[in-house]
């Protein structure tokens, strides 16, 4: 699966010579493509390790698998990737989990004993990857697993609205409204919304987009942004400007954040999945608004991680989690159990989703 796409890559490198600026997302995505295959790819599971020092283990790694999904299907509209290609990952990823209704519902990501622990911010997550999955492809195994993980969420109470918090429960075992989960609730909503065009969506929409008014766990500019490509898809469907308003104020928020982790220390992570994923929802603002300067701010969130790096060296050695002011890595410490000297799946698999956005981009 993944040779076809280093192939399709490849092709279009050699074949778009007189386009630069696609040949150099070309060449990069080819880079982080290639050091997937051979440093991440797990033959016998048919997914991706969790780290790239133990590509033998088995399972992978949920967040990752999301990031991932979503690539693929950013592929898809890029024309780099076919539709089956996706489905087989999705359906061996899937395998990997037990879900809350039998086949259908949110993913039990641990068990013990009777207690399962389910991610809030995870199947959220995952939600808004499927629907793109969805719209890339009309495939309505996506939209089915979509909307039976958001239901499920919704039965088991994973929304909050005791006291002054509200918003998505950060997991199972801790119900507090967390920022990430309730920002990704929001795109999961509206990207439901946009598919299905089912007024609770754009109600679930709504409410998670004003929950993120209230004390979160966290709120940090990754989370702002999505939840700004959260207010412009609905947005982008209704045509109505609070819905403008909301994301332009939360695109402001996001950058300034971002832009000031850049360059300072600060709170929260400076690597592609808390940083670098603001080129994600800036590229849709550019989409929407044809404003040339989300463009260069999403290029901006990009090349800090790719400037100072050959293609040999992507291909070698992929992408890390965390990373100093001036773009190199910091290979002390552990970040989520995994060593920061090891390559993480998410890390490396949201480069390469951030690359074919970039490419797929005029």
């Amino acid at each position: 699966m993944k040779k076809n796409i280093v192939v399709i890559l490849a092709i279009l490198f050699v074949t778009s010579f007189s386009y630069a600026q696609k040949n150099k997302w070309a060449a990069l995505l080819t880079a982080t493509n290639s050091y997937m295959h051979e440093h991440l790819w797990n033959a016998q599971n048919h997914n991706y390790a969790r780290r790239a020092d133990r590509r033998e283990a088995p399972g992978s790694d949920a967040w990752g698998i999301t990031i991932e999904l979503d690539a693929m299907a950013y592929m898809i509209d890029a024309g780099i990737s076919k539709p089956n290609d996706l489905k087989d990952y999705f359906l061996y990823s899937a395998l990997l989990y037990e879900r809350t209704n039998g086949n259908s519902g949110a993913r039990i990501l641990a068990r013990q004993g009777d207690k399962i622990y389910i991610g809030g911010d995870d199947d959220l997550q995952w939600c808004a990857a499927l629907v793109h999955c969805f719209l890339a492809t009309k495939d309505s195994t996506y939209l089915n697993a979509a909307t039976s993980s958001f239901k499920a969420l919704v039965d088991m109470n994973f929304w909050q609205e005791d006291g002054a918090a509200k918003g998505w429960s950060w997991n199972s075992s801790d119900r507090r409204p967390n920022g990430v989960s309730t920002a990704y609730g929001a795109l999961a909503a509206a990207r439901l919304y946009q598919a299905t065009k089912d007024n609770i969506y754009k109600q679930w929409t709504a409410a998670s987009l004003n929950a993120l008014r209230t004390p979160q766990v966290g709120f940090f500019p990754r989370d702002m942004m999505v939840a700004a490509s959260a207010a412009m898809t609905v947005y982008e469907i209704t045509k109505d400007p609070a819905y403008k308003k909301r994301a332009m104020e939360l695109e402001d928020s996001a950058v300034a954040g971002g832009s000031s982790l850049l360059a300072h220390e600060g709170t929260g992570e400076r690597n592609p999945t808390d940083i670098g994923d603001l080129a994600d929802g800036l590229y849709y603002f550019y989409k929407v608004t044809h404003s040339g300067k989300y463009k260069t701010l999403a290029e901006k969130f990009i090349t800090f991680f790719v400037a100072h790096r050959t293609l040999a060296d992507i291909t070698d050695h992929g992408f890390y989690s965390r990373y100093d002011t001036k773009g190199s890595p910091i290979l002390t410490g552990s970040y989520l159990g995994v060593p920061c000297s090891v390559p993480f799946l998410p890390e490396v698999a949201e480069m390469e989703k951030l690359l074919a956005i970039a490419y797929y981009t005029k």
